[in-house]
C-alpha cells in the first residue's frame, strides 16, 4: 500500500521523463530567424525598417514567402543571410517585392543616416520643415 493510501498492486512508482531539449521549429520561430537573418542583411537604416516590416510566411511544403517593401528594400539586393538561414532550415524561398504603405516619408533618410537617432532626429526635422508634425496635444488623446 502507498502512502496515499492508493493499491499499488506492485508496479513500480515511477515515471521516465526525457530531458532532452527538443527543437520545435514552429512557423513563428522560423519567422523570427528569417527576420534576424534581414536584419544582418540590412547596411542601413533604411534596409533595418525593411527588414524589421518584411512580410514572412512559411507554407506546409518547406517554403518560405518573403515581400521586401520595394522603397525600403532595394529591388537588386538579394538577402544573402536570410537566404542562407533558409538552405540550412531545408526551406525553398519566394522573394517578392511589394509597393505598400511605408511608416515615414522620405525612406531615403535611412540610407544615409548612421544611427536610428540620427535618422529620426532627420525625419522630425523633415517633418517640421513641411508643417507636418502633429499636434502634441491631439497625440496625448
Amino acid at each position: 500500500m502507498k502512502a496515499d493510501g492508493i493499491e499499488d498492486e506492485g508496479k513500480p512508482d515511477f515515471r521516465i521523463v526525457d530531458r532532452r531539449l527538443k527543437l520545435d521549429l514552429n512557423e513563428d520561430r522560423i519567422i523570427l530567424l528569417i527576420r534576424s537573418a534581414l536584419l544582418d542583411d540590412a547596411t542601413n537604416i533604411s534596409e533595418k525598417l525593411g527588414a524589421l516590416q518584411a512580410e514572412i510566411s512559411v507554407d506546409d511544403e518547406n517554403g518560405v514567402w518573403i515581400a521586401l517593401e520595394v522603397e525600403l528594400w532595394p529591388e537588386d539586393k538579394d538577402p544573402a543571410q536570410a537566404l542562407a538561414v533558409a538552405e540550412i532550415l531545408g526551406l525553398e524561398v519566394e522573394l517578392e517585392t511589394i509597393s505598400s504603405t511605408i511608416p515615414f516619408a522620405w525612406p531615403g533618410l535611412g540610407e544615409i543616416a548612421s544611427s536610428t537617432s540620427e535618422y529620426t532626429q532627420m525625419m522630425l526635422d523633415a517633418y517640421a520643415q513641411y508643417g507636418g508634425l502633429p499636434d502634441k496635444k491631439a497625440n496625448a488623446l
